[in-house]
């Protein structure tokens, strides 16, 4: 059997690192937070082209020509 001693060290080890382990989740969940948000609002944004487009024409059809002999 333990101690009195021994266990009043438990249950401040035990306090400890509850809330060591309830500050890392609470760090955890804002980082996912903050990736979530830089994310929605890189998307967001203006569409620049990478690089300048040119314009392309479509190709000039000649009209048909009659058949010779006609």
């Amino acid at each position: 059997m333990k101690s009195s001693r021994q266990l009043k060290t438990d249950e401040r080890d035990n306090a400890r690192l509850f809330r060591w382990g309830i500050g890392a989740a609470i760090f955890v969940f804002i980082l996912a937070l903050a990736y979530n948000f830089l994310t929605q609002t890189r998307e967001e944004g203006p569409v620049k082209p990478s690089t300048p487009t040119q314009t392309q024409s479509a190709p000039q059809t000649a009209p048909a020509s009659p058949p010779p002999g006609k």
